[in-house]
């Protein structure tokens, strides 16, 4: 699992989860919500302009994880309110089909998964942030 923050005003240091398993709610809550979502807020929306927008997994939405959102303030996208396989309405699921084609150009292959990885993160610092604002901003 690979997992990132994107918005207007930067992008998030990428984490990989390197498991064949579904992510647990506590590994998304201290891997991901308090290590690296929560400082990427504190960074670039101390002025509270900013939505948090989950996808639909299930440690996404658990109730560990919705407390301590609720508990910092971070308002987000509601489970009912998220609509499933509309990625067009994500911006996030644009910049996974960018970034995976940046991974792979020239029909790259991964000969591991530590590879894998490090070009996960070193392409993710290539994005252009030009578009992901425009992307975000509309």
């Amino acid at each position: 699992m690979v997992w990132m923050v994107i918005s207007s005003k930067g992008v998030s240091d990428v984490y990989v989860h390197k498991s064949k398993q579904a992510i647990r709610q506590d590994t998304y809550l201290n891997q991901f919500i308090n290590k690296r979502l929560l400082p990427f807020i504190e960074k670039y929306h101390q002025d509270g302009n900013y939505l948090f927008w989950p996808d639909l997994a299930s440690a996404h939405y658990s109730k560990s994880v919705q407390e301590r959102l609720n508990e910092k303030n971070v308002p987000f996208v509601i489970r009912e309110d998220n609509p499933s396989n509309v990625p067009q309405a994500r911006p996030i699921e644009t910049v996974w089909t960018l970034l995976e084609r940046k991974v792979y150009e020239n029909n790259w292959e991964a000969k591991d998964l530590d590879v894998l990885a490090q070009i996960i993160k070193k392409k993710s610092k290539e994005l252009d942030q030009k578009m992901l604002q425009d992307m975000i901003d509309g």
